[in-house]
This record gives C-alpha cells, structure tokens and sequence, in this order.
C-alpha cells in the first residue's frame, strides 16, 4: 500500500559539492579528514600505510575464542591497508588464505581498484579536497568478501563536507563484482521502499520521521532505474562519457539486504534501507 503523505518542498532536490549527484549518507564517522598541514606530512605521491590490521572471518574468531589457538589457517582472512595521497586517506583490504596465487591476486586487485574509484568519479583533487574513507570487512568466508566505506568528502570552497557511503561484495571464486540485481528484483524493491513497510537501518527516530515520507517523492520507475544500476561494476567508459559513481550501494548480511539512496545533505546524504526479499 502507498502512502499518500503531502511532503514539503522544503525536502526535494539533492545537494551537490562536486560534479555529481550527491549519493551519500549520514555517517557517524570516526576518522575526520587530516590534511598534511595537520599531520606535519608532505605528499606529493601515494603511499601506502606499512602496518595492515589484520581482521579473522567469524568462524575463524569463533575458534580461536574456543580453543586459545591461531586458526588464521582455518579459513579466509582481511587486512586493511591504506592508500594516502596529499589530503586523501582511503581504506581498502586484501584478503589472504586462497589456494589459488593468481586468483587471490587478481582479488586483491579489484577490491583496492574499487576503493579508488570514487577518487576518478569525483575528480578529487589530492591537494585542494580532502577525502577520508574508512573500511569495514563486515564478512569473508571461501565465498565472497563484503565490505563497507564510510567518510567524508570535502570539495574546495564547498561550505560543508558531505557523508559517503558504498559497499563492495565480490565474489572469490571468480574475482567478480556482486550487485544488487544478483540477489533482489529492483522493481520488487522499488515498490518497497514506497510502500508503508519500509524499514530504515540505523535511523534515529527523528531522522526516521523525516526520511519516510521523503522516500515517497521518487517514482517507481525512477528508483528501479538506480537499483538496476547499484553497486561495482561501475559502467565502462564510453566515447564522450564518463561512468558516474553508481547512485545506490548495497550488501546482505544473513539474509537481510541494506541498500543506501541518495537523500538531501539536510536528511543526512544518504539513508540506508533494511529489506528482507523472502518476506515482501
């Protein structure tokens, strides 16, 4: 059923900082922009952090809470690096454990590529913007790796930085990009997100009350559009084109699917929706 909630204009059109719709969202973040000046650093390559953080799959910390042992051996693990380049800190992991050398590498890869895209997507400039992202392995097992950035973008001479939201779900056995459309029917999901039972993700109730009848001023076709075009692979580039940043992003965990929408900067630059494809 659709709601039929009257939204003020006071909510439509999305803020923009760089070139660009603005799809990000409301982020608590921990780690706000450093620039060189702050950090005493001078950068004038990018470097890569030297200590990686180490991260177990589930199962694996399961074990070792039970046995006392390393049972890194047991399964897929995650590192977390760091790419810097004057004002720009992105987060980006490197899993290990494969059987196969060239696959792994080949993995790797693509997940530290995708990291960076947003860096061509935006046109950031290492000097004058500041971006920084931080990663989060919310899983990895011998199936697929998914991982979460959250950050802040901050344009030159833009009056405020925006909050930035996107995932990537890949496929380790066979190094491939994973999407929305390969778990969830966009226009299933369409009607969802316009129906009264859509379920927001982390919202406080006060962001909640103003974000649910936002969602309502979208049309149906116009949401199915984006979900059809969520999540890496980005589009190859075209004479005379270039692939904007993909507008949604999305990953499952144990079943439930959260897929980000771009909102207006005063709702936050992004809203996460919490969907359940087996129960709608």
């Amino acid at each position: 059923m659709k709601r039929n909630t009257v939204i003020p204009a006071l909510f439509i059109g999305c803020t923009l900082i760089l070139s660009g719709c603005g799809q990000k969202n409301y982020v608590k973040t921990d780690l706000p922009a450093a620039t060189a000046a702050e950090t005493g650093e001078s950068m004038s390559a990018a470097t890569e952090a030297p200590e990686p953080v180490k991260i177990e799959n589930p199962d694996t910390q399961a074990q070792q809470k039970e046995t006392g042992k390393n049972a890194s051996a047991a399964g897929i693990t995650a590192a977390l690096h760091t790419y810097k380049e004057g004002n720009i800190s992105i987060q980006y992991p490197t899993v290990s454990g494969l059987e196969d050398g060239a696959m792994e590498e080949k993995i790797n890869a693509l997940l530290k590529s995708n990291a960076l895209e947003i860096l061509k997507a935006y046109s950031v400039n290492a000097e004058k913007d500041s971006l920084s992202l931080t990663a989060k392995v919310n899983s990895v097992d011998r199936k697929r790796v998914t991982v979460i950035y959250t950050g802040l973008l901050s344009g030159a001479g833009a009056a405020y930085p925006v909050n930035v939201f996107f995932t990537n779900t890949v496929d380790l056995s066979l190094a491939k990009d994973l999407s929305l459309t390969d778990y969830a029917d966009p226009n299933a999901l369409a009607e969802y997100i316009r129906s009264d039972d859509c379920q927001l993700y982390d919202a406080s109730p006060e962001l909640t009350e103003a974000l649910i009848p936002y969602l309502t001023q979208t049309n149906l076709e116009t949401y199915t559009k984006m979900f059809q075009n969520a999540d890496f692979p980005m589009e190859a580039a075209s004479s005379g084109h270039t692939p904007a940043f993909p507008e949604s992003f999305s990953y499952e965990d144990s079943g439930t699917i959260i897929i980000s929408i771009p909102v207006p900067h005063s709702l936050g630059d992004f809203a996460l929706i919490k969907y359940t494809p087996e129960t709608k």
